[in-house]
C-alpha cells in the first residue's frame, strides 16, 4: 500500500472497474509493440456500430517525463506531457489537442503521506477550475472535489466520498450530482490475488426518486481466464469471458441483454488486445 490515502478519483473506483471495464458492445483489435529506443507503439481500430475508427499512441519516458501522443483517422492529435518530481511529491500534466485549441489543460498533484490535493485549469481565455482533496490513509479516507465556472462565477460541481479499505475488501460512498445523488459501493476479494471478487452498489437520484441496485463479480477460472458478470434491478443483465491467448495478450468477449424486453436483440462486444 501506498503511504498516503489516493486521489478523490480513487474513491468507489475498484468497483466501478469491477462493474464497468472490459465490458463493451464494440469489436476492438489493439497491437502494441517497443521500439529499441524505448519508444511503445499502439495501434487501436474500433468498429461502434457502423463507423470504424482508428487511432496510433506513442509513449516514451524520458528520466522522470513522459511524452504521450496520440493521432486517430480524424486528424485529431492528442499529446499528453507529465512531469513528475518537479517539486517533490508532485505530478504536473498537461494535455491538449489539435485543432482544438480551447482543450489545452494543466493538472497538478501533491501527495503527502495523509493527504492529496489536485488542480486542475483549462488552458483557454476562460478556464475551468476544477480541485479536488482527499485526507485519511490507506485504510480510510474523505475526499471533496469541487469545479468552478471563472465565466459565469457559479460552481459547477460539489462531490464528497469517503472509503474504507481493509485487506479483503473495501466500501465506499459518494455524494455528488451536487447532492443530487448518493451512491455506495461494496467489494469483497474471494483470494489472495483479488482476482475473484464480489460488487454490490446501491444508488439513488433524489430529484427523479429513481433507485438503482446493481450486484457482480468476477472469478478466475485459472491464471489466464477471467469470468465478469453483473446484473441491475431495470434487467440488464452483462456478462464478458477474458483469456490470456499468449503472455500480455487478452481475447475479451463480452454480452448485455435486457431480461425485460428478450425480444430485442442481445448485444456482443470482441476486444482483442496483442502486447509483445
Amino acid at each position: 500500500m501506498s503511504k498516503g490515502p489516493g486521489l478523490f478519483v480513487d474513491i468507489g473506483k475498484k468497483a466501478k472497474d469491477l462493474l464497468t471495464k472490459d465490458y463493451t458492445s464494440d469489436q476492438k483489435f489493439t497491437v502494441s509493440t517497443y521500439t529499441g529506443a524505448g519508444v511503445a507503439l499502439t495501434s487501436t481500430a474500433l468498429k461502434k456500430g457502423g463507423l470504424s475508427t482508428g487511432d496510433v499512441a506513442t509513449l516514451y519516458k524520458y528520466k522522470n517525463t513522459q511524452f504521450d501522443v496520440k493521432v486517430d483517422t480524424d486528424s485529431n492529435i492528442s499529446t499528453t506531457v507529465t512531469f513528475t518530481e518537479i517539486l517533490p511529491s508532485t505530478k504536473t500534466i498537461a494535455s491538449f489537442k489539435v485543432p482544438d485549441y480551447n482543450s489545452g489543460k494543466l493538472e497538478i498533484q501533491y501527495f503527502h503521506d495523509h493527504a492529496t490535493f489536485t488542480t486542475t485549469i483549462g488552458l483557454n481565455q476562460t478556464p475551468g477550475i476544477d480541485v479536488t482533496a482527499t485526507i485519511g490513509t490507506p485504510a480510510i479516507a474523505f475526499g471533496a472535489e469541487a469545479g468552478y465556472d471563472t465565466t459565469s462565477g457559479n460552481f459547477t460541481k460539489y462531490t464528497a466520498g469517503i472509503s474504507v479499505t481493509k485487506p479483503d475488501s473495501c466500501a465506499s460512498i459518494i455524494l455528488g450530482d451536487k447532492g443530487d445523488s448518493v451512491k455506495a459501493t461494496y467489494v469483497h476479494y474471494l483470494d489472495l490475488l483479488k482476482k475473484s471478487a464480489a460488487v454490490g452498489e446501491i444508488s439513488r437520484r433524489f430529484s427523479s426518486n429513481e433507485n438503482t441496485f446493481t450486484v457482480g463479480g468476477a472469478y478466475a477460472v485459472d491464471h489466464l481466464t477471467l469470468i465478469k458478470a453483473k446484473l441491475n434491478n431495470h434487467g440488464r443483465l452483462g456478462a464478458l469471458l477474458q483469456h490470456e491467448v499468449v503472455p500480455k495478450s487478452l481475447l475479451t468477449i463480452s454480452g448485455e441483454l435486457d431480461t425485460k424486453a428478450l425480444d430485442k436483440s442481445p448485444r456482443f462486444g470482441l476486444a482483442l488486445a496483442l502486447k509483445p
